[in-house]
């Protein structure tokens, strides 16, 4: 049942249906309504005759213009006066019977009729033919005639002419099946070939691979096609990548805390438990491995959430000055635990509209992320302010090793971590590599523009910006209201 959904059947198929088709029309047109068109090209071709004669009926060659057309034309063609005097011009072979018809029930039917113009069609016996005949009058006023004229041709039999048109058609269209069977089936071969040696090579994508051969007459769009779904696979290639070293790091950020959570509670049990000091100082590793261990789950069902698309912004107008000012006091168990200072240098009253909680996760991660890397000097400074173009400008720098030019650019990514950095620092180990993705899924969701400069062996910078939020703009909409009340009042009245 799938073979006759196949593509390769479906386009031979439909190539054979407009092949039928275009005969159907063919036989219709050129052989079942030719009797038709013959008898319309006959009267055409003598009203065509009668229009020329009574142009011309004020000539002086008007007797030379009947005989030409009745000669041109092999006709009968016959002018009756009032007074019953007539004159005729016999081209269809001196046939008797047509001279001898009486015109004079013709002549009522002219004047009986609407147009003044009528055609008859009748048997001649003796020349065992059809004869078309057309009657009008000549002159201005049809009450009043000057003549009457009547033109008469032969139907010349067709029904030989369409028997031999009928048998080759029969011929011809037998044939142009046979023929189109096998060209619509190497056309439908030329279409599916490449799209099945396609779809072949796609079921590898699960494994990152894609290696179908593309020749060089294929069509554009499977080219096309065919470079989508290399691209994918390089992306899926990619991301199993990414997946790897993503559960190499989790795995590593929770073997870690929990190996020493184990172990610190054991020499609790075994070691200290008489001991407040020596208790203390385990309990309190103990709680700082807890801490990393949630920390590690919230960031990564935050960013779940974040790029999943499933978290709202509760935009509001806040002071981004008092908020930073919280975020970098949770730092300062930094400075007592490994020496590292969080320089902060922000102007105050700074306000801007966003989502604040969102925002300050991203302050934090952030400032996390250059105490991881702080550099020898263990210092982070932490800057904010209105630059040049009136946009709020917040900014992070360390002192650190830094990220080389080509890193720089995926450091957004997800769980990625740079190599050198996180194998030779000694606060690497708490990175999952997954903060700075949180910060871009944000900012990118409030519409402000970040970045990161960095340089080798001279630190890194990360940035956003933010436009202000003044009185004016937070009293905007409220006014905005106001004023298309009034526009509406106005309009009433």
């Amino acid at each position: 049942m799938n073979f006759f959904r196949s593509i390769k059947v479906r386009v031979w198929a439909r190539f054979e249906v407009v092949v039928i088709a275009m005969l159907a029309f063919t036989y219709i047109f050129l052989i079942a309504m030719f009797p038709m068109f013959y008898g319309w090209m006959k009267t055409y071709e003598i009203s065509e005759v009668y229009e020329d004669i009574r142009t011309n009926w004020y000539s002086d060659d008007i007797k030379q213009i009947i005989e030409s057309q009745a000669f041109d034309k092999k006709m009968f063609i016959e002018i009756i006066y009032p007074d019953n005097r007539s004159y005729f011009v016999d081209m269809l072979g001196g046939s008797l019977s047509i001279r001898m018809i009486s015109k004079s029930s013709f002549i009522n039917s002219v004047n009986n009729s609407d147009t003044g113009t009528i055609y008859k069609t009748f048997r001649d016996e003796k020349e065992n033919n059809s004869i078309l005949m057309m009657g009008s009058y000549i002159g201005s006023d049809r009450n009043d005639p000057e003549a009457y004229i009547f033109i008469f041709n032969y139907l010349q039999p067709i029904g030989t002419t369409v028997q031999i048109f009928q048998r080759q058609f029969y011929i011809v269209g037998l044939l142009m099946m046979i023929l189109t069977i096998f060209i619509s089936a190497l056309f439908s071969n030329k279409i599916s070939e490449p799209i099945i040696r396609i779809n072949n090579s796609a079921k590898t994508l699960p494994q990152g691979k894609f290696d179908a051969k593309i020749g060089k007459r294929d069509y554009e769009e499977i080219k096309q096609l065919a470079g989508t779904l290399s691209e994918a696979s390089r992306e899926i290639a990619k991301s199993d990548d990414l997946r790897r070293e993503l559960m190499s790091n989790i795995s590593h950020d929770l073997r870690t805390p929990l190996t020493m959570i184990k172990a610190y509670a054991e020499m609790i049990r075994d070691i200290s438990g008489d001991n407040p000091e020596k208790r203390e100082k385990h309990l309190k590793v103990i709680i700082d491995e807890t801490d990393r261990l949630s920390s590690l789950v919230t960031d990564i069902l935050d960013l779940s959430k974040l790029q999943a698309g499933v978290t709202e912004l509760n935009i509001e107008a806040f002071n981004l000055s008092e908020n930073i000012s919280g975020v970098v006091s949770r730092f300062d168990i930094v400075k007592y635990n490994d020496g590292i200072t969080v320089d902060l240098q922000a102007e105050d009253n700074i306000r801007i509209s966003g989502d604040i909680s969102k925002l300050d996760q991203v302050v934090y991660n952030l400032i996390n992320n250059a105490v991881t890397y702080a550099g020898d000097d263990n210092k982070v400074f932490v800057r904010l302010f209105k630059n040049d173009e009136g946009m709020v400008r917040f900014e992070v720098e360390d002192h650190g090793e830094g990220i080389s030019p080509e890193n720089l650019p995926y450091i957004w990514d997800r769980y990625y971590k740079v190599s050198e950095r996180s194998a030779t620092h000694k606060r690497a180990k708490m990175g999952s590599g997954i903060g700075l993705s949180i910060v871009k899924s944000v900012l990118e969701q409030h519409g402000f523009k970040y970045g990161a400069e960095s340089s080798l062996g001279q630190g890194s910078k990360f940035w956003f910006e933010a436009p202000e939020l003044s009185d004016l703009n937070e009293k905007q909409p409220e006014e905005s209201q106001k004023h298309k009340l009034e526009l509406k009042l106005q309009k009433k009245q």
